[in-house]
């Protein structure tokens, strides 16, 4: 198969609006879709944004910059963005039933040479594609942060009718956009990585729900012991809180298993409005969250009489 030049993006929420930004940073033309327009509009001043910060710190010129701005095309029509894509990329929310029709559009308009990924983190592609007309060419993508340089973890997913030829052209995709593809073979509600990330999570939240322990001091011993820059709360919070939530309702109703339920903690501070960095507030406060600060990391001076409240986190009310 031929090198992936043109990546069409359906939905492009926190996530898509990363992956196309990727895409286009790597060279490639990068078309976007989202049912309204507000969301094109925010992934394009996204996008902006990240040119900024690069061409800041030096890493991007004035007209590098424009040039990957250029390679970004927000479409009104779901066709105008997957005519003439070499790969298709679904990014909708995590919920089946929607996965699913928005597949089923896929399937009808898009190029009969073009892969197709969804970019769900728990459900396996053979659940959302069913019945597809060429299911040899849909696999599972799920990346971390691809607006980030830092962070180039991308698993990949075999489903059960992907061909070798598609999951070689997906690894490709991924070493062209400058990460590293760790590929799930075998289809598992999850993949591989990612569901050792969920255990760890799940057992996280469930020790704060049941205040056995604060927040800030998980990711303070996760920071301290693995020598990383931010926490499990910290890197939920960058996820998003309402996408850890759907996440976890895709395990529960899959097993039934009432500790794969979401904790209440997350559907109150989800309520409140505090959804992680996109809204300014999740388990801490942005732009300039606590765990960033002189002095958090080791409980000095205010940090170890406060225990949180400057985030202006409300335990009481949130868990």
């Amino acid at each position: 198969m031929s090198a992936v030049a043109r990546v069409g993006i359906i939905g492009v929420g926190t996530m898509g609006s990363r992956i196309a930004f990727r895409c286009a940073l790597t060279g490639k033309e990068a078309r976007i879709f989202d049912i309204a327009p507000r969301p094109l509009e925010q992934a394009l001043a996204l996008s902006q944004q990240w040119i900024t910060e690069r061409q800041n710190d030096g890493r991007l010129s004035a007209d590098e910059g424009r040039a990957v701005l250029s390679r970004m095309q927000a479409c009104t029509e779901l066709t105008a963005c997957i005519a003439e894509a070499d790969l298709i990329i679904e990014s909708v929310p995590e919920e089946l039933e929607l996965k699913r029709k928005v597949f089923a559009q896929i399937d009808q308009l898009a190029p009969t040479s073009a892969l197709i990924a969804t970019n769900s983190s728990s459900i396996p592609c053979s659940r959302i594609s069913d019945g597809a007309k060429h299911s040899d060419k849909i696999f599972n993508i799920n990346f971390t942060d691809p607006s980030s340089d830092d962070d180039l973890l991308v698993e990949l997913m075999k489903g059960t009718a992907t061909s070798d030829a598609t999951m070689h052209s997906a690894e490709e995709f991924v070493k062209s956009l400058g990460m590293v593809p760790i590929t799930t073979q075998k289809e598992i509600m999850g993949f591989s990585f990612n569901r050792i990330w969920r255990v760890i999570k799940r057992e996280a939240l469930h020790l704060v729900d049941g205040r056995y322990i604060d927040f800030e001091d998980i990711d303070r011993a996760w920071m301290l012991v693995f020598g990383t820059p931010i926490g499990l709360f910290g890197k939920m919070d960058w996820i998003g809180l309402d996408v850890v939530r759907d996440i976890e309702m895709q395990y529960y109703l899959d097993s039934g298993d009432l500790n794969d339920k979401p904790p209440k903690i997350l559907e109150n501070l989800i309520a409140q409005g505090r959804l992680g960095v996109k809204s300014g507030q999740g388990f801490y406060s942005y732009p300039n969250p606590s765990y960033t600060q002189d002095g958090w990391l080791r409980k000095e001076g205010l940090f170890n009489k406060t225990k949180g409240r400057m985030e202006g986190v409300d335990r009481k009310r949130s868990v």
